[in-house]
């Protein structure tokens, strides 16, 4: 079975830790970008945003963090930043990924300590749980 995976990482070409930690980190202070740009929207403009925030927001937060990954990676292949580290996302035999990988993908990244299940292993749970991997881009331009 190790040998198995391994061969397959290997045909992939999977993006190392570092890569997917850049990606994230660009990824994530975009996300906080347009949630601030959402409740700019919601207090400011349209008013129905109630003093201290509300558990509806809370809801709204989680939907638009899924979306946020998911509408990229399905429409695009990749987020703003994986086309910034040349990465991409595959399904674990290279192929498109279907919506419904994508979205399990993205719903699965609000599991708690989903981040740190890199630390075991090289895929981490949401690309486990959705039979995705984030590979290098190779394709010429």
């Amino acid at each position: 079975m190790q040998n198995e995976q391994q061969v397959e990482n290997q045909k992939l070409n999977l993006a190392d830790k570092g890569i997917r930690f850049g990606h994230n980190l660009i990824d994530t202070i975009g996300f906080y970008f347009i949630v601030f740009l959402h409740a700019l929207i919601l207090d400011e403009w349209l008013g129905i945003m109630p003093e201290g925030g509300s558990n509806w927001f809370g809801i709204y937060f989680f939907f638009l963090y899924a979306m946020f990954h998911a509408l990229f990676e399905y429409y695009f292949g990749k987020t703003p930043g994986k086309f910034l580290t040349k990465t991409k996302v595959v399904k674990k035999n290279g192929s498109k990924p279907t919506f419904i990988n994508i979205l399990g993908r993205n719903t699965a990244r609000l599991i708690p300590f989903d981040p740190i299940s890199y630390l075991f292993s090289d895929r981490g749970w949401h690309d486990q749980i959705s039979d995705t991997c984030v590979v290098m881009d190779t394709k010429k331009k």
